[in-house]
């Protein structure tokens, strides 16, 4: 299950933000990633019929197949289930994805369909791991790039926080105190809703 936060990019308190990030209580570590991830439906939209959404991501060199279904949605804060595999292709990762706890009369019903593309996301994500005490581990995200079609991309930028572990309690304090301290903005809509919309307003 994945627990995470979205959020616009600050503006007004960017450079306060920037030094947070470098004096972050609890930092374990920073990395990049370069994405590029291509979303998938049947002409018949079964994968959103079924409350799901299907994705090949790319993560620098590596390639994975994620299934997610979105449980709760509030604001900033949504409550997903995520299932991720490594696979080149869909019909490789939906072979997989049942393995990792996928459904798999899902996945099955799936494995003999054709897909189209619905839309896509290009980034790089700039990450902080961090751990507040024994409390939880969790990864703070800022992701800057552009997402729609091919042919129509627009930019965007924004904030995730996800946890990775721990105490879902104490992560939600956080989040909140955070969300307080800057100002933060919540991203109410998906990567993937966003880059529809783009798509669609060509």
């Amino acid at each position: 299950m994945e627990r995470e936060y979205k959020w616009q990019m600050p503006t007004e308190t960017l450079a306060e933000f920037a030094d947070y990030l470098h004096e972050m209580p609890g930092r374990l570590a920073h990395g990049m990633l370069r994405m590029a991830a291509v979303y998938y439906d049947t002409p018949d939209d079964l994968v959103h019929r079924s409350g799901a959404a299907l994705r090949i991501r790319r993560e620098n060199d590596r390639s994975v197949c994620c299934m997610k279904r979105t449980v709760m949605k509030a604001g900033a804060q949504a409550l997903r289930e995520e299932y991720e595999v490594e696979a080149e292709t869909l019909a490789e990762g939906l072979q997989k994805l049942p393995e990792a706890g996928a459904p798999r009369n899902l996945c099955i019903l799936l494995q003999n369909r054709t897909f189209r593309e619905l839309a896509r996301t290009e980034f790089i994500r700039n990450y902080y791991l961090l751990q507040l005490e024994a409390w939880f581990t969790a990864e703070l995200a800022i992701d800057v790039g552009a997402l729609g079609i091919t042919g129509h991309m627009l930019p965007f930028e924004e904030l995730e926080l996800e946890l990775k572990s721990g105490d879902a309690v104490a992560f939600q304090a956080y989040a909140e105190k955070l969300q307080q301290r800057f100002s933060l903005e919540p991203q109410k809509a998906s990567k993937l809703a966003r880059a529809i919309e783009a798509g669609s307003a060509r």
